[in-house]
């Protein structure tokens, strides 16, 4: 069989994050910063329990508080139950209207709830109500980047950072904008200024990991593993950095940080597959290619790429059944696969070819 055929039926599997990307992670009441895992957080859970119970009961005692309902509608917000926040920050409201960091409460529970027009709403009434409110300026500014209103996110932040020179969220998002709009220069100066301001930023350490990850520049494993050190079983994280060692050549430490993954997470079947394909295409190591595109299959059943790559080995290894069926099941999820399509007509020569 040939041995110059295109191994390159699957892209290898990057997820891409650009700046854009970025502001949807953090959109709502990220700050930059993430908690360590293990003990402390086992403490920090009890302890938000513990203030929930406290705030209720205020609540029973006193229905006209308006600073408990408020309070209980931030702890909602920092576990995502948008529906109790939004029921509660609306109660605040009705106490006590005049409020901005009350209706930022409010823009984050809509945003949580999806409803991004009575957000903007909410937090265009919190400026009005004090035009010193940096947070309503960096949430106005996240929400314009979604909509690619850069001209308005720039405003925004301008306004937050002269209120505040050493805000690290105004640099970082002045960074994505920037990147965005392909000023990829100034976009790296603005990151690493939100770090220089905040040394537990990690959105700002993962978006330089990429963007040197882009340019094959070695600074890409300063920033992913500042990134981990900040959050140490961040999967995100480790792939890219995964990724990055195996875009440039270093395959057996792409491969150990693959390993590190799925010891992680035995569920990231892109690790497993990854793995399979480094084997497959730069160590033509096809019996273990096989072994970790089974392990993405057991796992992902509707996995294309592991079912073409898995069958591209054992064309290589001349099985030609087990190459042909991994072919057609190919095609059975994904109809349009043209390397599963030309595999099969491959094959066809291949056995045509032996009968003569």
């Amino acid at each position: 069989m040939n041995g110059n055929l295109l191994f390159l039926s699957s892209k290898l599997k990057m997820r891409q994050i650009s700046g854009l990307c970025v502001f949807i992670i953090i959109l709502g009441c990220s700050s930059g910063n993430k908690q360590n895992s293990g003990d402390q957080s086992m403490v920090a859970s009890d302890t938000a329990s513990n203030v929930l119970v406290d705030l209720n009961r205020i609540i029973d005692k006193d229905q006209t508080n308006n600073n408990a309902f408020y309070n209980r509608a931030v702890y909602y917000l920092e576990n995502e139950d948008y529906n109790n926040a939004f029921k509660d920050i609306t109660t605040a409201l009705e106490l006590d209207s005049t409020r901005s960091d009350y209706y930022v409460c409010q823009a984050d529970a809509y945003i949580g709830l999806g409803k991004l027009k009575p957000g903007i709403e909410a937090l265009e009434k919190a400026v009005e109500l004090d035009d010193q409110n940096i947070d309503a300026y960096l949430k106005l500014a996240e929400i314009s980047i979604v909509f690619r209103d850069y001209k308005n996110a720039l405003n925004y932040i301008d306004k937050s950072l002269k209120l505040d020179e050493l805000e690290s969220k105004g640099y970082f998002l002045r960074g994505a904008v920037l990147l965005e709009t392909g000023d990829t220069i100034r976009s790296i100066r603005n990151f690493q200024k939100a770090i220089d301001y905040n040394q537990q930023y990690f959105e700002a350490n993962l978006q330089l990991g990429l963007i040197f990850s882009e340019k094959k520049n070695d600074l890409a494993i300063d920033y992913l593993n500042n990134a981990l050190n900040i959050d140490p079983d961040n999967i995100e994280s480790l792939y890219y950095l995964a990724m990055f060692y195996q875009n440039t050549e270093r395959y057996e430490k792409a491969i150990q940080v693959y390993h590190s993954i799925v010891a992680k997470d035995g569920r990231f079947f892109y690790g497993y597959y990854n793995i399979g394909y480094i084997n497959l295409v730069y160590l033509k190591n096809f019996e273990e290619a096989i072994d970790y595109f089974n392990k993405a299959i057991e796992i992902n059943p509707e996995y294309a790429d592991a079912y073409y790559n898995r069958g591209f080995a054992y064309e290589l290894l001349k099985d030609v059944e087990k190459s042909r069926a991994d072919y057609q099941k190919t095609l059975e999820i994904n109809s349009n696969y043209s390397f599963a399509i030309e595999g099969l007509n491959r094959i066809d020569k291949y056995l045509q070819a032996k009968q003569e």
